[in-house]
């Protein structure tokens, strides 16, 4: 009989400075944490979702929380949805993953809300050998990157299927799909942030292996009209390769992949609210009919791009 994972559940509330600190320590990676009330009356809230192989915790706090934190069995990886953030006293950026060192590290976040992220160390290391061509093993990451453009659409991408299975899905789930679905997480992980091995000075060129150099030559190229073809022949694979390749890293094909990451492109640009006709900006994410790419982007947000573009200009 396979084996199965319970997803477990939790969700606190805390309106006193020491409560709402206990609250922040009992998550897997904080050491120490410390919180101090606000202008307003202080408000924590806390809600995590997963299991040891992968889980998501959304924190708000009307106050300030002030922590330690070290990664050692997981990549955590969190990004800010409002307020300000810091990691060792530097400022992150709103809307960007932010990925944890392995070793101890101080942060401050101050009236904010923010979703976060925990991915099993081990099979990231495994998938990061599989499309990097090297032996499974501690990994170094690029200090300080800050994914943008079609690797932080990847991202978004993954980080929305995610969140739908984890947060939407059953409680119980099979050890087969739950390992699936940390691999995508990784996956996910490893193409927005580059990274090699520890004791490698410089990563290779979008990794040795084939499918890395497909993934990595489809998201260099996502706005320009290139085919299924053109990303095979750019890693040596064939269509059928490159087809299996990416349902077995992505779920998915290359080329729902690719108009998946255009309409994240889409989306961003609509959000900033600039200039640009809804028009302008679905040519400059490659989509050439705008037409499919109104039925598009309705189908994978539930809004025309219209009402997205007229929603930013109300702001």
């Amino acid at each position: 009989m396979e084996g199965t994972l319970q997803r477990a559940q939790w969700s606190g509330t805390a309106s006193d400075p020491k409560t709402a600190a206990e609250l922040v320590t009992r998550l897997p990676d904080v050491r120490s944490a410390h919180v101090e009330g606000g202008r307003s009356e202080l408000v924590l809230e806390e809600r995590r979702r997963g299991t040891d192989l992968l889980s998501l915790v959304s924190l708000a706090c009307s106050g300030v929380v002030s922590a330690d934190l070290q990664a050692e069995s997981a990549m955590v990886v969190f990004w800010m949805k409002s307020g300000v953030g810091r990691v060792d006293g530097e400022q992150v950026t709103t809307g960007r993953p932010v990925l944890f060192r392995h070793d101890r590290q101080h942060v401050q976040w101050d009236r904010f809300q923010l979703d976060l992220i925990r991915i099993d160390r081990t099979v990231v290391e495994q998938v990061a050998a599989e499309r990097g061509a090297w032996h499974p093993g501690p990994l170094e990451f690029r200090p300080h990157h800050i994914p943008e453009g079609p690797a932080l659409a990847a991202w978004w991408l993954m980080v929305r299927a995610v969140a739908s299975e984890v947060l939407g899905g059953p409680t119980e789930v099979t050890v087969e799909r739950e390992r699936e679905l940390t691999r995508f997480a990784a996956a996910g992980l490893l193409t927005a942030i580059p990274h090699w091995p520890v004791g490698q000075h410089e990563p290779r060129t979008a990794a040795a292996a084939r499918f890395a150099r497909a993934e990595g030559f489809l998201l260099d190229h996502a706005t320009e009209p290139i085919t299924v073809d053109d990303v095979a022949a750019a890693a040596g694979l064939s269509v059928r390769g490159l087809q299996e390749a990416f349902r077995r890293h992505h779920g998915i094909s290359p080329t729902t992949y690719l108009r998946r990451i255009r309409l994240l492109l889409a989306r961003e640009q609509l959000e900033s609210g600039d200039d640009r006709s809804v028009g302008d900006v679905a040519r400059a994410s490659g989509f050439a009919h705008l037409g499919r790419f109104a039925g598009s982007y309705r189908d994978e947000f539930g809004v025309l791009p219209r009402e997205t573009w007229q929603a930013a200009r109300r702001r």
